[in-house]
């Protein structure tokens, strides 16, 4: 009986929802904006709920669609990451046609949004808007624009092969498409991974579209947080202060990747060092271990 009741109140709030995001008094995207807002880990939650209230507005918007969505995605590069997704993977279309064009309009846009910035955050996205922007433009025909996004994906990663957590899951079928467009880059990443594709790993995987959550600053999470060492010349050159460490967490809550962004530069090195050996609890979304980026704060106190 409680099975029954919990499965009615389930579908009157779907009901509410779709209701609510075909209300033609709603601005264009302001329940997808709502629902972003309060979910708990906002883009990084359930994305099959976010794409279904996202489709539901694209049949309500309809001939507006398009203009309404591109002055909606404004300058935010997590819009564009995952918006291009929603029209193009067919896990997230809930019967709506795939607008392969408009997706690569989009993430065109979105690199660049972050392709002259140098956090870890900016890199990752130009990593993994540039894959699927090469995969999509091959599919269009646009041999030579796929060929440019293609190397700066293997570019990025053959300078930074922490990168590659990044990447996202894409099909077989993707996979190979991405694999038989050529690459100035290709045969030297080749050279040095031992494989054709520095994100082999993700293979596994048919999932959609993926990107890490961003965590915000992890030290009350760590499981083992290892303190850094004072080195002496630090000591002698009297640095102090706190150094801000950029991380990504695999799915095993394992750091692959550390860099200090800010801090003392007699400091950094030894906090990126502690920050690789730190340890989390892996983070799930919806059962699925998923990797995290965030920041580890060390403040240094001279005496």
């Amino acid at each position: 009986m409680m099975k029954q009741i919990s499965f009615v109140i389930a579908i009157i709030l779907s009901c509410a929802v779709v209701l609510q995001a075909q209300n033609p008094d709603d601005a264009p995207f302001a329940v997808m904006d709502k629902e972003v807002k309060h979910a708990p880990l906002r883009w990084a939650g359930d994305k099959e709920s976010l794409s279904k209230i996202f489709d539901d507005e694209r049949k309500r918007l309809g001939p507006q669609f398009e203009t309404e969505l591109l002055k909606w995605l404004g300058n935010d590069p997590t819009k564009h990451y995952w918006v291009s997704a929603f029209i193009e993977c067919e896990s997230y279309l809930h019967g709506n046609k795939r607008l392969p064009e408009l997706s690569l309009l989009i993430k065109e846009q979105g690199l660049l949004l972050v392709r002259d910035k140098k956090d870890n955050e900016s890199l990752g996205y130009v990593v993994g808007l540039s894959v699927t922007a090469a995969v999509l433009s091959d599919e269009l025909g646009l041999a030579s624009l796929a060929i440019s996004h293609k190397s700066e994906a293997e570019r990025l990663l053959l300078r930074d092969p922490l990168l590659g957590g990044h990447v996202p899951a894409m099909s077989e079928t993707e996979w190979q498409r991405y694999d038989a467009i050529k690459s100035p880059v290709n045969r030297k990443t080749a050279s040095v991974s031992g494989r054709s594709s520095p994100a082999v790993a993700n293979r596994a995987s048919t999932s959609p579209l993926q990107a890490p959550i961003t965590g915000g600053v992890v030290n009350g999470r760590a499981l083992r947080l290892p303190k850094p060492e004072y080195p002496r010349s630090a000591r002698d050159a009297g640095a102090s202060g706190t150094v801000e460490v950029e991380v990504l967490i695999d799915e095993t809550g394992r750091v692959i990747s550390a860099r200090a962004i800010s801090g003392h530069p007699e400091l950094r090195k030894t906090s990126e060092d502690a920050a690789s050996r730190a340890e989390f609890s892996p983070t799930k979304i919806a059962g699925q271990p998923v990797k995290v980026t965030g920041t580890i704060l060390y403040n240094f106190v001279y005496r």
